[in-house]
């Protein structure tokens, strides 16, 4: 196609930037149909085998280029199609089903030579017969888009023509290609644009300027619309499986909320958002935990705890040695009282509880001393509970040295963690 300077006047088309068929559609965006139908109506009578301003190829030629590239730029979004000539008439292609391939090959048909004088232009009579295409058409809004050098110089009037036509069939709208070189002749082209808020359009500035063939199809034929995202999370609806996420919460590709540590409750409800995998948890994301000592179940080794017992890491009710104890020493503390006061108000709420006084010590010291240093502690601490009015019968005590530490005997830390005193409750 041939590179002109003319300058591009289109009524009433609106610029926008426009995104070419002939590159890639963004995935956000969809293309959606202003109209259901259309119709080519194309002139064949002599003024068209004739040049405009007497140099360059004929109005025929331009006419046929422009609706190649034109093809090449409708979208196949199901319209219902059809190409008519005239004179005389002449029903090219459809009405069918628009695809570009057939529409191609009935393009390349048309003449770009023949007769001149004395084959008149009967603008109307090509109008009125469009009525014999719109009987086919399914209802809906159709666009008619007129290749014309605008003369009317046998039968009815161009313009009279398309009021019979719309007092027919209400619903199209007309879209006029201009191939004229005479003022004359675009002015009747452009009021049956003008009447039905169609565009009108020179075609020299079609066939100069490829861009402005794009706006021009995308003007009469369709609009560029972003699929709705309902949500905001970034994800169009129809690719979100979870259409209803709260504002400002991260999702994943398909639209749902992060989950991160797998458990079936989404980040921003997570009140516990590490839990190991295959933990059960509640609708919190939060493991259970029976006893309601702090410590979940899945690491609870004494489940069961009494309410209001101090625990340790793993949740059993712990009571460091140190603070009962001065160092190598098995007698209470007088600050250590309201400490055990404290048991012995727990035991006294809860009188089913029976429980096993554990005394432990860290590696400091031989095997046989730490046994008996953890029993005689563990003696203490009962003897004590027993005087507070805990029955003995519910009381066991009993010492394990240096085994079973809660933590690493290497550090002074971990030592005092080591030496304790643990209050089991038995089955």
């Amino acid at each position: 196609m041939k590179k002109k300077t003319t300058t591009l006047r289109i009524a009433s088309l609106t610029l926008i930037v426009f995104l070419s068929l002939t590159g890639a559609v963004l995935p956000q965006e969809r293309l959606v149909p202003k109209v259901d139908n259309f119709i080519l109506l194309i002139d064949k009578s002599g003024s068209m085998f004739l040049t405009q301003q007497g140099a360059g190829p004929t109005k025929a030629e331009l006419a046929k280029e422009i609706l190649t590239e034109m093809n090449s730029f409708i979208p196949e979004l199901d319209y219902i199609g059809a190409i008519q000539s005239f004179p005389p008439n002449n029903i090219l292609v459809g009405p069918k089903r628009y695809d570009r391939n057939s529409f191609k090959k009935a393009i390349e048909n048309l003449p770009v030579k023949g007769t001149i004088f004395g084959n008149r232009t009967p603008l109307g009579t090509g109008i009125l017969d469009l009525a014999e295409i719109l009987n086919e058409m399914p209802r809906g809004k159709t666009a008619i888009i007129i290749f014309s050098e605008g003369g009317e110089n046998l039968g009815v009037e161009a313009l009279e023509a398309q009021d019979r036509l719309r007092a027919k069939f209400s619903n199209v709208s007309f879209h006029t290609v201009s191939m004229s070189d005479k003022e004359k002749e675009r002015a009747t082209l452009r009021e049956m644009s003008n009447r039905t808020d169609g565009i009108y359009v020179e075609g020299s500035d079609l066939f100069s300027n490829k861009m402005a063939l794009e706006r021009f199809v995308k003007e009469v034929f369709y609009l560029v619309q972003a699929p709705l995202d309902s949500d905001g999370d970034g994800v169009i609806d129809e690719a979100d499986k979870c259409p209803n996420t709260p504002r400002g919460m991260e999702v994943d590709a398909q639209g749902c909320p992060l989950d991160s540590d797998v458990d079936g409750v989404v980040n921003y409800a997570d009140k516990c958002p590490n839990t190991p995998p295959g933990v059960a948890v509640d609708s919190s994301g939060c493991p259970p935990d029976s006893d309601g000592d702090g410590v979940p179940d899945y690491l609870d080794q004494c489940p069961g705890t009494p309410k209001g017992a101090t625990v340790n890491e793993v949740g059993c009710w712990a009571l460091k040695a140190t603070m009962l104890f001065d160092t190598n020493s098995s007698y209470i503390k007088t600050e250590a009282h309201p400490l055990l006061d404290e048991v012995a108000s727990i035991l006294e709420k809860n009188p089913q509880i029976e429980v096993e006084v554990q005394g432990y010590a860290d590696n400091t010291g031989t095997e046989e001393y730490n046994q008996w240093l953890s029993e005689r502690r563990a003696k203490r601490v009962m003897d004590y509970l027993v005087a507070k009015g805990i029955d003995p019968e519910r009381l066991q005590a009993k010492g394990y040295g240096s085994t079973r530490p809660v933590a690493s005997n290497a550090t002074e830390e971990g030592r005092a963690q080591n030496r304790r005193v643990e209050l089991k409750r038995m089955p």
